[in-house]
């Protein structure tokens, strides 16, 4: 590949690791250290693509990414987690390069997720818990297992079916243009540039609130930017999200009792941790779709990776519209997520991926 390819590569699967760490963030776990490993997935996928320098590039990226999502960047959790990382991506990439093809994304995301589990256990082991910890190796492997199977599985569906895989590997990936902005000239710039200042000093702040109700405000906030730039809000997917976050978070019960309908028991500290994570997710994305009203151009890989992460954070939740794209996919139709179907995940990424969304 050459230098440009492997760059747009590198931004462009670090994008995939944020968003995915997103979507991690949401899913409650029953440590605080646990990963289901949804991130590795972009890490498996650039094994076959990206030299070792890039490669661990990317790692870093996953890592840094997952912190700042997670808002642990600055606690023993991010050490954890990068431990996790740094030796599940070292053991794939060690075994993709030395079997190649032999071994099937299954035997290296399987692999992946123990030696994860495993590095993350040792800390555990020698840091927080004790002998003790061993107590919980074998339902915490057990769920690694699972997860590295399923991701090993989609990687290996994903490898073979996706346009924007076989473009990125072959180096010919271009993503589409985002249309100029209404506003020209040396306004265009300025406002462009507060908006990018803004929108991050916002995502920092949606992100490390303490509190659901500095987050509400803050998620209030996000709605009222939006209001003044006549965006169209689909609130059903909105509703579902933040539904599905609160449920989720409520099935690892801790605090008070509210209530138990249907024998779920809703906690006080559950419903927090829900609510605030909904907010969280919810203010994110609306923020990164203020912020990129007029499109957003930074310098170097590091303005290239925040673009893209944002662009596809945006894309994925269903906000962008529909554009043409260069390339392999240029003249199909443009992706309808409201009518999402599993078998048509691949072809609906792809489509995200070269912006017929």
């Amino acid at each position: 590949m050459k230098k440009n390819s492997i760059d747009t590569a590198t931004a462009w699967f670090g994008a995939l690791c944020f968003f995915l760490s997103t979507i991690e963030y949401m899913i409650p776990k029953p440590l605080p250290f646990l990963r289901l490993g949804l991130a590795n997935l972009p890490i498996m996928l650039a094994v076959d693509i990206l030299p070792l320098p890039a490669f661990l590039t990317l790692v870093a990226i996953k890592v840094l990414g997952q912190g700042l999502v997670g808002g642990t960047l600055f606690s023993y959790i991010f050490v954890f987690s990068a431990a996790g990382s740094v030796t599940s991506a070292v053991l794939m990439a060690g075994i993709r390069k030395l079997f190649k093809t032999r071994v099937s994304w299954i035997g290296v995301g399987v692999a992946g997720a123990f030696a994860s589990n495993a590095a993350q256990l040792a800390l555990a082991r020698f840091w927080i818990f004790g002998a003790s910890a061993w107590y919980i190796a074998p339902p915490f492997l057990a769920v690694g297992t699972v997860t590295g199977v399923l991701l090993g599985a989609f990687a290996n569906a994903f490898a073979e079916r996706s346009e924007w895989y076989a473009d990125v590997r072959a180096g010919t990936f271009v993503p589409a243009e985002r249309p100029d902005s209404p506003v020209a000239g040396n306004r265009g710039g300025l406002v462009r540039a507060l908006r990018v200042g803004v929108g991050l000093a916002l995502v920092l702040a949606v992100m490390f609130a303490p509190g659901p109700y500095t987050k509400g405000l803050l998620f209030l906030l996000s709605l009222v930017l939006l209001a003044f730039d006549r965006a169209r809000i689909r609130w059903t997917p909105v509703v579902i999200m933040s539904a599905g976050i609160v449920f989720f978070n409520l099935l690892t019960p801790f605090g008070r009792v509210l209530a138990s309908p249907f024998g779920l028991k809703v906690t006080d500290g559950a419903l927090r941790a829900g609510i605030e994570k909904a907010l969280t997710v919810e203010g994110m994305i609306f923020v990164s779709r203020w912020m990129l009203r007029y499109g957003v151009k930074l310098p170097g890989k590091a303005g290239m990776l925040v673009t893209e992460a944002f662009e596809i954070l945006s894309r994925l939740t269903g906000s962008g519209k529909a554009k043409r794209a260069k390339g392999r996919g240029k003249g199909r139709k443009p992706a309808d997520w409201k009518r999402f179907n599993p078998a048509t995940v691949i072809a609906r990424v792809d489509a995200v991926m070269y912006g017929r969304d």
